[in-house]
């Protein structure tokens, strides 16, 4: 690499006085505050429960629109109270797994 007129050579003595005297660059990592860890939220009842109701409504008015399938409306209704029920099951057996790991 050469060295033109417009790039001055430093002074080795200079530059070791210099980074003696300079603190080091950044902030000290003691002073530098850890943020606290926030805590997991679980999902909250209403927004579950109303979910699970606007999926079976949906699930519903999208079978009777069907044109070659048709379903009691009980019979779906109680098919869909049951495949709640499980899903509810699962999801407590999961969570109660996951709280012990």
């Amino acid at each position: 690499m050469s060295n033109d007129e417009t790039t001055p050579i430093p002074d080795p003595a200079s530059t070791t006085a210099a980074a003696a005297t300079t603190p080091a660059a950044g902030p000290d990592p003691a002073a530098v505050p850890v943020p606290a860890a926030r805590a997991r939220r679980s999902p909250r009842f209403g927004t579950v429960f109303w979910g699970v109701v606007l999926l079976v409504f949906a699930a519903t008015m999208a079978v009777s629109a069907l044109p070659w399938f048709s379903v009691d409306p009980v019979t779906l209704l109680l098919g869909a109270c049951i495949a709640a029920g499980v899903l509810l099951v699962v999801a407590g057996v999961a969570a109660v797994v996951a709280r012990r790991g």
